[in-house]
């Protein structure tokens, strides 16, 4: 009868006079009722503990060392800068912020915004500076539309902010380009 220690080294391939055998239970030779033959002796395993267990047992090691590397990620101690909280207040999963990224997400608010931008350079494009600040009529009713301009352009700025942070954590509101030129625009406004 084979001992366990017998067994490793030919399942695995390794240990004198194991290395043809290989693959899961290469070490047995079964007949035709499933009996094995030899009885543990004369198979040419190496003693338990030799060189090829020693080699399987560093080869899992290191397997289970991948995996818990994997699994079982070093936890990173959290602070205010570490934890993607949009204002230091909202979670990725809070509903508010959910909500907030639904809406910059869709594509209207995106064609709304466009429009906006649009229409703001039309009504800058027909404005008339004369001297001493004086005005035409058009000008002063141009004039009027600019607090809601600023309006939209800031509820744009805000949902942003709070859909995506501001400016500490990766994707944050200030980490892209188009996004700073906006906040900067805003800001004069």
């Amino acid at each position: 009868m084979a001992r366990f220690g017998d067994e490793v080294p030919a399942r695995y391939g390794g240990g004198p006079g194991g290395g043809g055998q290989g693959g899961r239970g290469g070490g047995r030779q079964g007949g035709p009722h499933g009996h094995v033959h030899g009885h543990g002796h004369g198979h040419g395993h190496g003693a338990p503990g030799g060189p090829g267990v020693q080699r399987v047992y560093k080869q899992s090691m290191a397997q289970r060392a991948r995996t818990m590397a994997l699994y079982n990620p070093i936890p990173v101690r959290q602070n205010c800068f570490t934890v993607n909280r949009s204002l230091f207040i909202f979670s990725e999963d809070n509903f508010v912020r959910k909500y907030a990224k639904k809406i910059t997400e869709w594509p209207p608010f995106e064609w709304m915004i466009l429009a906006t931008i649009i229409a703001n350079c039309i009504v800058l494009a027909l404005e008339q500076h004369l001297p001493d600040g004086d005005k035409t009529p058009l000008s002063e009713r141009l004039d009027d539309t600019e607090p809601y301009f600023i309006g939209i352009f800031c509820f744009e700025s805000g949902i942003k902010i709070l859909a995506l942070g501001f400016a500490f954590h990766k994707n944050s509101y200030l980490r892209n380009g188009w996004n700073v030129m906006d906040f900067v625009v805003v800001c004069t406004g």
